[in-house]
Order: structure tokens, then C-alpha cells, then sequence
């Protein structure tokens, strides 16, 4: 039963555990995310959105060099810790966090020049839904970036160990 919260806590923090999974998340998750970062090829006018933001650990490094960084994710208890750790940027407009779900995205067609998403696919209710909503807020040319844990790394009895032999 324990490992049943802690798995559904990765899927969506909350509270005290989940605010402990999302620092555990920003610490796990950094490979991952300069990795990411770096295919999105981050120009100085730029709009890009993050699906899953968690943490904000991406975000923080994508709003150093684009122009504007929205992102949405489902969990409250990430989405205070994204707004804490980019408040400056988040009083300067430069960033804009916002909780909701990834299939059916708060913003206008046609918004982002680039979207990504790391490591939370596998946790959307409805992907192809979610896939639609991203394609319909990219700019035509649009450049989307996935960011998964392929199958073999996946360890559903203990997800904090994912990826690790």
C-alpha cells in the first residue's frame, strides 16, 4: 500500500511526500534535463512551453536564454515549488506556470515557437489528446521534443530508481 502512494505521488505530488519526490525529482532528473534542454536549441526569441514542468528545474534553464517559458503540470505541490524557484522570472513575465492538464492546454493556437516534455507522458490521461493540444499551440514548424525513460530503465516497483541498473 505504501509503495502503491509513493508511486501515484510521482504521477502527482502533493502535499509534504510530494513536495520531497519533487526534490528528489530535480536531483534525479538533471542529465535529463540539460540533455533536453539542449536538442530545444534555445534562441533569444523564443516562446517555449513546458508540459510537466515538476520542480522547474528545466524551466529556470530555458528562461536564461528564450524569450518567454510557459509551462502547465498537474500538481499543485510542483507547481509552488517551479513558481518559488523562478519567481524573479515569473514577476519579470518572463515565465508563466500555470496548473492544468496537458489535454487541454490554457494558451492560444499558434503560441510556441518549441514545446518539450520530460518525463511525464506516461502520466497524461489521454496522450493522444495531449499530442494534439501541443501541436495545436506550436507555430507551424514548431519543434517538439519528448524526453522519455525507455521501457528496460523503467522500475515500476520502486520509480525513484528509474534508470539506475
Amino acid at each position: 500500500m505504501w509503495q502503491k502512494y509513493i508511486d501515484g505521488q510521482y504521477r502527482r505530488p502533493s502535499g509534504v511526500i510530494g513536495r520531497w519526490i519533487g526534490s528528489k525529482m530535480a536531483q534525479q532528473h538533471q542529465p535529463e534535463n540539460r540533455w533536453t534542454v539542449d536538442l530545444l536549441d534555445v534562441q533569444p526569441t523564443d516562446s517555449i512551453l513546458e508540459v510537466g514542468f515538476g520542480p522547474g528545474i528545466a524551466v529556470e534553464a530555458v528562461a536564461r536564454r528564450a524569450r518567454y517559458v510557459a509551462g502547465v503540470d498537474f500538481s499543485r505541490a510542483m507547481l509552488a515549488a517551479a513558481r518559488r524557484r523562478n519567481a524573479r522570472r515569473v514577476r519579470e513575465g518572463v515565465v508563466d506556470l500555470r496548473y492544468g492538464d496537458a489535454a487541454s492546454l490554457p494558451f492560444e493556437a499558434n503560441t510556441f515557437d518549441k514545446a518539450f516534455s520530460i518525463h511525464s507522458i506516461y502520466f497524461w490521461r489521454d496522450p493522444l489528446a495531449a499530442l494534439r493540444e501541443i501541436h495545436r499551440v506550436l507555430k507551424p514548424g514548431g519543434r517538439l521534443v519528448l524526453t522519455v525513460l525507455p521501457k528496460e530503465k523503467w522500475n515500476p516497483e520502486h520509480p525513484e530508481l528509474a534508470g539506475t541498473p
